[in-house]
């Protein structure tokens, strides 16, 4: 199976990049800089030189070196720091996660492909009907900030991507902690039935995007994410 990458030197996007490549699967990586990038070499990976905001870019990676079955996103907007309460990087906007689907949604749609890729996104617990899973201190910091931004461009993403007709998973993992890859709990769209203080690992985000690819169970559903 042949993937593209969009986001692949991100924290999420890079672990999912890296167990793409050792479950024997091609990856095309869309990268700001093919020259400064710390992504490793490996036979099966194409580096594009472009940003997710540029349709021609997209373009360009779409098509090379063939047309990707699944398409990962795993953007997220750039802040100061990488702490997630952080204000919003001057390069970046409030709306960079939407921009950047319009112009891949574009891309796919004038590409001519032969078929029409799966689209996987990374997207956060509180988007769309999981707001309700959420606890009360989260509601509350989701809601304001830079993370009440984040949280407005990913429901966006969400709507942009229901309506292109193409097939879909929308992974909304719960708050992000480090270390290995663990058993991964799949709840419904709405997170009903999820622990109160849920926490998944990076790495287990990273393996369930993967196994979101190479699976229909998830097809057209956008399910809370927690270990």
């Amino acid at each position: 199976m042949h993937f593209l990458i969009i986001g692949g030197t991100g924290r999420n996007g890079s672990l999912a990049l890296q167990e793409a490549l050792a479950r024997g699967h091609t990856v095309t990586a869309l990268v700001r800089n093919t020259a400064s990038t710390k992504l490793p070499t490996h036979s099966n990976l194409t580096l594009v030189q472009g940003t997710p905001t540029s349709q021609s870019d997209i373009s360009k990676a779409l098509a090379t070196p063939r047309t990707p079955q699944v398409i990962i996103t795993a953007l997220a907007q750039v802040r100061v720091t990488e702490s997630p309460f952080a204000a919003l990087h001057p390069d970046t906007t409030p709306d960079f996660m939407a921009v950047s689907m319009r112009a891949l949604l574009t891309a796919i749609t004038q590409a001519n492909l032969p078929f029409n890729p799966k689209i996987i996104v990374n997207s956060a617990q509180g988007a769309g009907t999981s707001w309700r899973s959420m606890n009360l201190p989260g509601k509350v910091l989701f809601s304001h900030g830079s993370m009440g931004t984040g949280l407005k461009d990913h429901n966006e993403v969400d709507r942009l991507v229901r309506e292109s007709g193409l097939s879909f998973v929308l992974a909304r993992p719960v708050m992000l902690a480090e270390g290995e890859a663990r058993l991964v709990k799949v709840w419904p769209d709405d997170g009903k039935g999820c622990a109160w203080m849920p926490k998944i690992t990076r790495k287990s985000v990273g393996k369930w995007l993967v196994d979101a690819a190479e699976s229909i169970e998830w097809d057209g559903q956008s399910p809370v994410l927690s270990n």
